[in-house]
């Protein structure tokens, strides 16, 4: 049921409906259309992100060619669990740029800005272990809560320790993180320092600047409904042909970006409602 712009109210009935509203709305609609499953908006994964910047002599102009051409999982399993972090690179326009510049001064933003043809940056992408929620509010609309937890945050700072290296190996004259409170360090030379200032500072809120990537999680498929909101073929359990089709229905976080995973866990959950319709 719906209220259309006009004010006229819009009835459809359907045999089944698939809900694709993406892993903060999803579990908001499931809520305000009457379902009570306590699972549903738990297990928030973020994919939590950071980067680490490099400057360099000679032009680099971020801003220009491949779109994300390089990768690399050398720590994408830190725990002997899957957990861990990758590195990846990408456009980095001003606008991209600022997310993970810390506030100094204006004096420090324009340098920065005015250094950007000659800077690079390293993602830093965390397979999160922890998992937050996402609650309703009273407008109906989501409400995020999350935290990165211990394990986690240990993983992220051995990451930006990494980005480090691989800066510092591609030849940059400086690097630095993206704490609130400056952490950087000239190149060539050790990391030490800067390792040890990137824990001292750590990761708890407001401490440094993250990216919630890729969110997944809070409709997870599962094999009941005390551990999970919908069953394996992506059904809510209180709605058999009530289906979710999108990230939302992740068990556990990828440990890669998941743009596949969505689309081919899409697939998969209508072909299986496909098949129980004819």
């Amino acid at each position: 049921e719906a209220v259309m712009s006009d004010g006229a109210p819009l009835t459809v009935s359907a045999r089944a409906v698939v809900v694709s509203a993406g892993t903060l709305q999803t579990p908001a609609l499931l809520r305000r259309s009457g379902l009570r499953n306590k699972q549903i908006g738990e297990n928030l994964r973020l994919h939590p992100a950071t980067a680490v910047s490099g400057r360099f002599d000679e032009d680099v102009l971020p801003w220009e060619g491949g779109l994300q051409t390089r990768y690399s999982t050398e720590h994408a399993d830190l725990d002997g669990r899957g957990y861990g972090v990758i590195y990846e690179t990408g456009p980095l326009h001003p606008g991209a740029a600022a997310i993970f510049q810390p506030w100094h001064s204006a004096a420090h933003l324009a340098d920065e800005m005015r250094s950007l043809r000659n800077t690079a940056a390293v993602g830093v992408i965390l397979r999160d272990t922890g998992s937050g929620r996402v609650a309703v509010g009273r407008d109906g609309e989501p409400v995020p809560h999350y935290r990165l937890n211990d394990h986690d945050a240990a993983h992220l700072h051995r990451g930006v320790v990494g980005a480090a290296q691989i800066i510092a190996a591609a030849g940059a004259t400086s690097v630095r993180s993206a704490h609130q409170v400056r952490v950087a360090a000239t190149l060539p030379g050790p990391l030490d320092d800067f390792a040890v200032a990137a824990q001292e500072q750590g990761y708890a809120p407001a401490r440094c600047m993250m990216a919630a990537l890729h969110l997944m999680g809070t409709a997870a498929m599962g094999g009941s409904p005390k551990t999970s909101a919908t069953d394996p073929d992506g059904a809510t359990w209180e709605v058999p042909n009530l289906v979710v089709a999108d990230a939302s229905c992740f068990p556990t976080p990828s440990g890669v970006n998941p743009m596949i995973s969505i689309e081919a866990i899409a697939y998969m959950n209508a072909c299986r409602l496909a098949a129980r319709l004819t």
